[in-house]
């Protein structure tokens, strides 16, 4: 499945052995030379046994895992992810009403804290994967070290990056048909895009909105011929072929929410299409900048072995968005982010936990 996969040590190489702790594990580090090459510095003598980078739902449920099994995780993030461009969530389970997607954040966190998992509130500036313990560099400066790392840093949606989408993002501008689709039932809802995720969006979308239009700036979908098929033959799915969205415009009686898309056409004309909500489906772009040598799929998502959160380094596992490019909700994120902290317990224990 990997071309090759990177072992933490092999223990007959070891050298002379020094004494790391905790408190002396950064400090060693930092003037020796890279553990993986001299293996001066072994697996578990890092700051932390467990660093989480990324706040969503997949970085703190492997949060609270890893802290029931008293790993006292860390989690480095700036924000919970994509659950910060929605505002209501009536999908996660246990919640018959519904919770405010900041709210199920919270909970998310003070949930992971009471075990004792602790989250620090910054970016991630680079993480070096060549070197073990792994070193993780917040955009304060500071350097965290740790046995084993979880990458549960999401994906981001691409934008049509035109006046108005980011202002009423959540306001009537999304990009989860799933997630906010029941909003708009038996309403008018637009579709941007020409792949199988545009495809599927308005599928979905049919079912609850009293109409679609789906907008596409080409003249034939990039999608699979089953799925273009499908919405060509949907009834309540018009299909705007060769127009592009060049304005989200405010609604005349609530101008705080999205009312209608100015569209222009191959031939340059120009019109206002009147809609209730509008979905930008062209993709998402995962956030794996930061682990070039985690390896990836073309897009650039993060393959893990199967049935399985390990990537192809030792000790680094993926969660959530990172490395599903196909379900992509919350609920399946939490699900990997607990079985990525499983995976960490399981692989830290083999190697002296």
């Amino acid at each position: 499945y990997f071309d090759e996969v990177v072992i933490p040590f092999a223990r007959d190489r070891v050298e002379e052995k020094i004494s790391v702790g905790v408190e002396n594990a950064s400090e060693v580090i930092a003037k020796s030379e890279c553990s993986a090459d001299s293996w001066t510095v072994r697996i578990l003598e890092a700051d932390r046994k467990v660093v989480i980078v990324g706040g969503g739902p997949a970085g703190l449920t492997a949060a609270l895992y890893a802290a029931r099994a008293e790993l006292a995780p860390l989690v480095v993030a700036k924000d919970g992810g994509q659950l910060e461009s929605t505002t209501w969530i009536d999908n996660f389970p246990g919640f018959e009403e519904g919770v405010d997607a900041v709210e199920l954040v919270q909970r998310l966190e003070k949930q992971a804290e009471r075990f004792g998992a602790e989250i620090k509130n910054c970016g991630v500036r680079s993480v070096d994967l060549n070197c073990r313990p792994f070193r993780v560099e917040c955009e304060d400066g500071e350097v965290v070290t740790s046995s084993a790392l979880i990458v549960a840093t999401g994906a981001s949606p691409r934008w049509l990056d035109v006046p108005g989408e980011r202002d009423f993002v959540a306001k009537g501008v999304h990009t989860c048909a799933t997630c906010d689709g029941y909003f708009y039932r038996e309403k008018h809802a637009a579709v941007v895009g020409g792949g199988d995720t545009a495809m599927e969006q308005a599928l979905f979308l049919a079912r609850i909105c009293e109409r679609v239009t789906l907008v596409h700036r080409g003249d034939t979908f990039r999608a699979s011929k089953a799925m273009a098929t499908r919405v060509l033959k949907h009834p309540k799915i018009l299909v705007l072929w060769s127009t592009v969205v060049t304005a989200f415009l405010p609604s005349e009686s609530s101008p705080a929410r999205l009312g209608a898309l100015h569209l222009v056409t191959k031939d340059t004309s120009h019109t206002v299409l009147p809609v209730d909500a509008a979905f930008v489906a062209i993709g998402h772009h995962p956030n794996t900048r930061l682990f070039p040598d985690l390896k990836q799929n073309d897009n650039g998502y993060l393959y893990t072995l199967p049935r399985s959160s390990q990537t192809n380094v030792a000790g680094v596992f993926a969660a959530g968005d990172s490395q599903d490019d196909k379900y992509m909700q919350a609920v399946t994120a939490a699900a990997s982010g607990a079985i990525a902290a499983l995976d960490a317990e399981r692989w830290l224990c083999e190697h002296g936990c």
